[in-house]
């Protein structure tokens, strides 16, 4: 049987987009999220997973403020100040990992908004920050990449400093993706409420006859934990 994490980032963001993770975890097929530590939406986020433990955790790391975004189509298209430092950057994913596990929760996955931790600059201190706190899984994945070895070369970085990777990467819902060739995938969503796009992706997670499909596909929803030994 294959194994699909569906995870649901910006855990965390405002109150509308935790109403829409909640909604697609209860009446849906999304059984893990990312949280946002800093967000308007944080407390209500903390809240919620205490009160649903068996929603899976992982950190949403933010370091935005150090780049320059486009937010119309939320990609990164620069640094802010054109000077990288290594351990302010490293001294910030602390301080929200700190803060994530404050909140009394386990970590099992490593991401962050606007994939930023893959910045070709950044990637190797978020795998020594992801490995000194025990973090099981990181968030890479070929499609960010420009070519198969850069992926590749990645990726080894991650298992080198003892993070697993999730080798397939399902970017966002279309009809038919959940398809596709893999043992073990992550799907990344982003359900919500107030905005069309995160809408859209809530009503894929929560079809009626979702769950139904995947069992006839022989699709299993899991967690990260889950996967783990497989």
């Amino acid at each position: 049987m294959k194994k699909l994490i569906v995870n649901a980032d910006d855990f965390g963001y405002r109150d509308n987009i935790n109403k829409g993770i909640l909604q697609a975890h209860q009446s849906g097929v999304v059984t893990s999220a990312s949280l946002f530590v800093e967000r308007d939406g944080t407390d209500e986020a903390v809240r919620m997973a205490m009160e649903h433990p068996e929603l899976a955790l992982g950190i949403h790391i933010d370091i935005d403020k150090y780049f320059n975004i486009e937010h119309g189509h939320g990609v990164i298209t620069g640094w802010a100040d054109g000077i990288l430092n290594h351990e302010c950057l490293k001294v910030e994913m602390r301080r929200q990992l700190d803060k994530f596990y404050s909140f009394g929760f386990s970590a099992d996955h490593f991401d962050s908004h606007h994939h930023a931790h893959l910045v070709k600059e950044v990637f190797p201190a978020a795998c020594e920050v992801a490995k000194e706190y025990k973090i099981p899984f990181m968030r890479v994945f070929a499609q960010h990449y420009p070519d198969a070895t850069s992926f590749e070369t990645a990726k080894k970085m991650a298992l080198d400093n003892g993070l697993r990777v999730v080798d397939h990467f399902i970017e966002g819902w279309y009809w038919g993706n959940v398809d596709e060739d893999y043992a073990v995938a992550e799907l990344m969503t982003h359900p919500g409420y107030g905005e069309l796009w995160r809408e859209a992706e809530l009503a894929h997670c929560c079809q009626a006859q979702l769950k139904q499909y995947l069992m006839n596909q022989q699709i299993e929803p899991v967690r990260f934990s889950d996967v783990a030994s497989h």
